[in-house]
C-alpha cells in the first residue's frame, strides 16, 4: 500500500475537522435512520473505541479517503444508539471526573496531543478521544478528586495475572508490563490481535484466566504462541493506491 495508514488518518482527521459530514444512516442493528456528524474528533474517537473492526480499518480508511464514509457513519450511528442497559453514563462520569480528568490540565492534554500527533489540528488534540469537553462536564458533575489515591503504586507479592491486547488503543499493551513491575509474582500475557476487554474477545485469554484461577503461580499460557492477528481486509482501490 503506497499510502501509509498514518498519513491517511492524519489527512482525514484534518479534512473532516475542516469540513464535517452530516449523514443519515441506519444503525448496524437496524431501526430508523439517525443523523450523525463525522468530524475530525469523531473519527479519532471511533478509532480509539475500535468502532470498526481492526481487520477492516485499512479498507474503511481507504474508502473514507475516496469519498465513501459508510463504515464510519454506521459505526457512529451504533455509538449514538446503544442498547438499553449496556452503558451507565453516570458511572462513567463519576470514574472519569474523580480519577482521570483532574490529573491533567487542558493545556497538558493539548501539549501531549501536539507531541504525539503534530500534523493534527489543535481543535481535535484539545479533546481526549472519547472524553470530549470533559473538563467542562466534570465541573458540573462535581465529584471529589481522587487522582492522588489512583496514582499510588501497588506493591504486592500476591499472584496476579495481567492480560493485554496488542491492538488495545485505550491502554496500550506496554502498560501491562509497566503495571506488573511492582507485582513480584505476576504473569504478564500479551494476546495478539485483540483490543480492550481482552478476555471476552479471546478463547485463549479465557483459557489462560481459567488456568490462573486453578494455579495462580503457574498459569498455562501456551496457547498464546499459536495466535496471530486476523489479516487486514483491503479494497481494490487500496491495492492500487
Amino acid at each position: 500500500m503506497a499510502r501509509s495508514l498514518h498519513r491517511t488518518v492524519a489527512e482525514q482527521v484534518r479534512r473532516l475537522e475542516e469540513h464535517p459530514l452530516t449523514l443519515s444512516v441506519r444503525p448496524p442493528g437496524g431501526g430508523e435512520a439517525v443523523t450523525v456528524v463525522l468530524d475530525g474528533g469523531t473519527l479519532a474517537a471511533l478509532l480509539v473505541a475500535r468502532a470498526v473492526p481492526f481487520a477492516d480499518l485499512p479498507a474503511a480508511l481507504d474508502e473514507l479517503a475516496h469519498g465513501n464514509p459508510e463504515r464510519f457513519a454506521r459505526a457512529r450511528a451504533a455509538a449514538a444508539t446503544p442498547a438499553v442497559g449496556t452503558f451507565s453514563t453516570g458511572l462513567k462520569e463519576s470514574v472519569a471526573c474523580a480519577e482521570w480528568v483532574p490529573g491533567y490540565a487542558p493545556s497538558e492534554v493539548l501539549e501531549a496531543g501536539r507531541r504525539n500527533f503534530p500534523d493534527w489540528p489543535d481543535a481535535v488534540l484539545a479533546q481526549a478521544p472519547q472524553l470530549p469537553f470533559q473538563h467542562d462536564v466534570c465541573r458540573i458533575w462535581n465529584v471529589p478528586d481522587r487522582t492522588a489515591l489512583q496514582r499510588v503504586t501497588t506493591v504486592s507479592d500476591v499472584p496476579a495475572l495481567v492480560i493485554s491486547g496488542t491492538f488495545d488503543s485505550k491502554t496500550g499493551a506496554s502498560w501491562g508490563a509497566y503495571a506488573a513491575r511492582t507485582l513480584s509474582r505476576s504473569t504478564v500475557v500479551r494476546i495478539p490481535g485483540i483490543g480492550h476487554w481482552g478476555v471476552p474477545q479471546s478463547c485463549c485469554a479465557q483459557d489462560v484466566l481459567a488456568s490462573f484461577l486453578a494455579r495462580p503461580t503457574a498459569p498455562d499460557t501456551t496457547c498464546v504462541a499459536d495466535l496471530v492477528p486476523a489479516p487486514f481486509t483491503i479494497t481494490p482501490e487500496t491495492e492500487t493506491a
